[in-house]
């Protein structure tokens, strides 16, 4: 997503662009719906066709207790990945400077002073400089986001659809554990059980787990499973060095690379900021450097939270339903899309267990 992000913003750039092309190089022979994105909607994008879904509520639950927010000029909206590759595809086929290599794999990338040499499958590609966006392994003893989602079907009116459920904590849990409710009907709904944790689950413990949620929380003994999808996401408290190069060419981009929020997983108005930065980036005359897709101050407030995360699991629920109760939903909204002001991070940490905090910012500023 953030490579054809990249691309496309490019080729909205292409007058600039001159005798430059560009190379995608894409192991997928093909593109298919695999994932679902969603972001609080502010200003537009070239992918907004493929929205498919607007909510203006969404609740969080724990303990008991839940929290409903609105917010109807900022709302939830939920990207289909398999328009946004169709738009993408769209967009780099009228291109006459950008080419989608599909079925090739990058293996390895070296960066000199003069350019950059990429080990494909079909050759070596030589490049002024690459944008190195490919998975990379996460190190041991980092905090894990990872999920299980169904898309289902049922036979009765059990989805609010006006609602969606970003957080449904599960009380006593040994890690961090919620379910997630994107209602697109009231027959129909994506549902996910998400840990935060540093060890997965097995594949039959993740289906267990939904299958006793719809049970319980909808009173549901039968559902069609029309899709799944399944993930992995890296939360470190600090950003790892980066191991697709240690050139000046080669820039990273992408999970592993400051373009998902740590502390949710959210990365999808990141990536389109991030890309256009870089597009312009590109075509200016000045030494290559990588785009951060944050502020200093929103990545050192996500690795003390993500350090309180690991020290007290069994308060993230709590805490959780705390942010959305006490932090006015404009102030959340600019915090979780990391848009906060000075005065939105004063709000957010007085909503806090403050002792708690302090003591694990002193830990964290420690290199505990």
């Amino acid at each position: 997503m953030t490579g054809l992000s990249l691309a496309c913003a490019l080729a909205g750039r292409e007058a600039k662009l001159g005798s430059k092309q560009t190379l995608i190089v894409e192991p997928r022979s093909a593109y298919h719906q695999d994932k679902t994105w969603c972001y609080w909607q502010q200003g537009t994008t070239p992918f907004d066709d493929a929205i498919t879904h607007h909510w203006s509520k969404w609740s969080v639950s724990s303990g008991g207790k839940t929290h409903t927010s609105e917010h109807t000029a900022r709302p939830y909206v939920r990207v289909d990945s398999g328009r946004f590759y169709d738009i993408a595809q769209r967009i780099i086929g009228a291109s006459h400077a950008i080419t989608l290599r599909l079925g090739d794999q990058a293996e390895r990338v070296q960066g000199d002073d003069d350019g950059v040499r990429i080990h494909s499958q079909q050759g070596v590609i030589q490049a002024a400089c690459a944008i190195d966006t490919r998975p990379q392994s996460i190190p041991q003893g980092t905090l894990l986001q990872h999920f299980l989602g169904w898309e289902i079907d049922v036979e009765a009116d059990v989805f609010d659809p006006t609602t969606v459920t970003l957080m449904d904590f599960v009380p006593g849990a040994q890690d961090v554990h919620f379910f997630y409710v994107l209602p697109f009907s009231p027959r129909r709904a994506l549902v996910e059980t998400t840990h935060f944790s540093m060890a997965l689950q097995s594949d039959e413990d993740y289906r267990r787990e939904l299958t006793d949620y719809l049970q319980a929380r909808y009173g549901l003994k039968h559902w069609q499973i029309t899709r799944t999808e399944q993930g992995v996401i890296p939360m470190p408290r600090r950003q790892p060095r980066w191991a697709g190069g240690d050139h000046s060419r080669v820039i990273p981009m992408g999970l592993h690379a400051d373009t998902t929020k740590p502390s949710t997983g959210y990365c999808y108005p990141h990536a389109q900021d991030q890309a256009r930065r870089q597009a312009e980036n590109l075509l200016q005359d000045k030494p290559l450097q990588p785009c951060a897709a944050r502020s200093k101050l929103s990545r050192w407030f996500d690795s003390v939270f993500i350090g309180f995360l690991e020290q007290h699991p069994q308060r993230a629920g709590a805490v959780f339903l705390a942010l959305f109760q006490r932090v006015p939903p404009d102030a959340l909204l600019r915090f979780l899309n990391d848009e906060a002001s000075l005065g939105d991070y004063i709000q957010v940490m007085l909503a806090l267990p403050k002792a708690t905090f302090i003591k694990q910012a002193f830990r964290h500023a420690w290199g505990a």
